[in-house]
């Protein structure tokens, strides 16, 4: 299955020289999107949307170091900088100097350090359920030395399941089983990686001060999402000085699984607006918008 969407996006399985494994599109006009995954999870999370994009439209997905496809690295190198910088090594690999980027849970918190630390290759953010300004100060620390939601037993998947998705993405129910499994094998190495991402706050970590991120953001969130509350995103939306909110009715922790097309649509309009004004003027203050995601086929 995993192939067949790779097909229908169009895009082609690479590794940096430092051992970073991503997928790309290359691009024929307009901004590329950079798809960047949540915590134990993989860059093929992004293949929905890569495949209902425009064709015209770069993108790229990134198996962040120690997930996916990428090699392993220490607890000291699985802090949110360490990630950034190897979104950056990536995107110099793939030839691109400047990119949306967009990214889920873990990986909205790596957008927002790029955005923070390398403005100059960011045009815009989008946050999908993204960790929040506290992540490094707040309930997350206590999963680093305890029960961890996000690091299921082999007993637990059911479970896993339930907590992380309100509602099925469009594959078969064998197929999620088998990508929890997987995580469930990694039980060890995910909580190291986790470890030396929650307790590598400051410069290290999620940027605390996002009133200083000055390129365009757009902010997703499930309604239903059971593992990040709502109320950080909409804190998102309203310290970041040019953000917009869109929460999406009856969807859980990943949006783009569970709704890619209503993500991809926001993620397209987002992405033409940027297209055509790169540096756009400062908006006026949105309300936040509330959208139905449309139920996937029977």
């Amino acid at each position: 299955m995993e192939r067949a969407i790779s097909l229908a996006a169009g895009v082609r399985t690479q590794r940096t020289p430092d051992g970073v494994a991503y997928f790309a599109r290359p691009g024929r006009r307009g901004l590329p999107l950079v798809g960047i995954h949540g915590f134990g999870g993989d860059k093929e999370t992004w293949l929905f949307v890569a495949a209902l994009t425009a064709r015209a439209r770069g993108i790229v997905g990134i198996d962040l170091p120690g997930h996916g496809r990428s090699d392993d690295v220490p607890e000291s190198r699985a802090s949110i900088r360490h990630h950034a910088e190897a979104v950056l090594r990536t995107l110099d690999h793939a030839g691109l100097d400047r990119a949306i980027i967009c990214g889920n849970s873990l990986g909205g918190g790596v957008a927002l350090r790029l955005a923070a630390s390398w403005p100059e290759r960011i045009a815009g953010i989008v946050l999908v359920a993204s960790v929040g300004r506290d992540v490094h100060a707040g309930g997350a620390l206590a999963w680093a030395g305890g029960e961890n939601p996000l690091i299921p037993r082999a007993d637990d998947i059911d479970d896993f399941i339930k907590l992380t998705l309100e509602r099925p993405p469009p594959v078969g129910r064998a197929v999620i089983r088998y990508v929890v499994t997987q995580r469930v094998r990694r039980t060890d190495a995910l909580q190291r990686m986790f470890r030396g991402f929650v307790h590598a706050g400051g410069d290290a970590g999620v940027p605390s001060d996002v009133a200083h991120i000055t390129c365009p953001a757009l902010v997703i969130h499930g309604e239903q999402d059971r593992i990040i509350a709502k109320r950080t995103s909409e804190d998102l939306a309203r310290t970041l000085p040019r953000a917009e909110l869109a929460i999406l009715r009856g969807v859980g922790h990943v949006p783009q699984l569970e709704a890619p097309r209503a993500v991809t649509r926001l993620i397209e309009a987002f992405a033409e607006r940027l297209d055509r004004a790169p540096v756009p003027a400062v908006p006026p203050p949105r309300a936040a918008a509330t959208v139905d995601a449309p139920k996937p086929p029977m």
